[in-house]
Parts: structure tokens; C-alpha cells; sequence
């Protein structure tokens, strides 16, 4: 399992601001993932059903988790250098940015 087919599926299913990896386990001597954790941030929404569908709809054969933010408390949260936002913001993979 390639990351870029989970991004894939994610952005067919919302319409993210941004998605980071920050962390991941790949199968030794390869690229293929063992498993992915994933911050997603959106526009204002339903944080919880959005979370919901994501975990029911991402149907793929490793473990994802995600960490879901609106794009208001990514924000403000950014603005704590000592924040898990801003940890994932210094040292996550930022694997798509729909941010103007």
C-alpha cells in the first residue's frame, strides 16, 4: 500500500485544506506502508461524522489513523510552538496543500 493511494481516496471523500503524514511504518526495504498516521484539516464541518466516514470509507489494508482539525483550529493552535499541531506542522510530510 502506497501513501499516494490513500491520499487519493481521502481527497475523493472531503475536501481537505491539508493533509500531513506525521508518522508511518514502511515494510523494510520497500516503500509500502505498514501502517499511517494522518492529520487532516478541512473547512468548518461536522468533525465527527467527517471522522466517522473517513474511517469507515478509507477501507484499506493497514492501519490509518487521522487526526482531524478544522482549518480555524489549525490556526490557533499554531500559534503554541509547544502545541501537537505545531510538532506536526515542523515535522510531518505535507502530502497535499490546498492552502492560497
Amino acid at each position: 500500500m502506497k501513501i499516494s493511494d490513500i491520499l487519493d481516496i481521502i481527497l475523493q471523500r472531503c475536501q481537505p485544506r491539508r493533509v500531513i503524514l506525521y508518522g508511518e511504518k514502511v515494510v523494510a526495504g520497500s516503500h509500502d506502508l505498514k501502517a499511517a498516521d494522518l492529520c487532516v484539516i478541512v473547512d468548518d464541518c461536522d468533525k465527527r461524522t467527517l471522522l466517522r466516514r473517513l474511517y469507515l470509507e478509507v477501507n484499506v489494508p493497514i492501519p490509518v489513523q487521522f487526526l482531524l482539525y478544522t482549518t480555524e483550529e489549525w490556526e490557533e493552535l499554531l500559534e503554541d510552538a509547544g502545541s501537537y499541531a505545531s510538532a506536526i506542522e515542523r515535522k510531518g510530510t505535507i502530502l497535499y496543500d490546498k492552502t492560497p
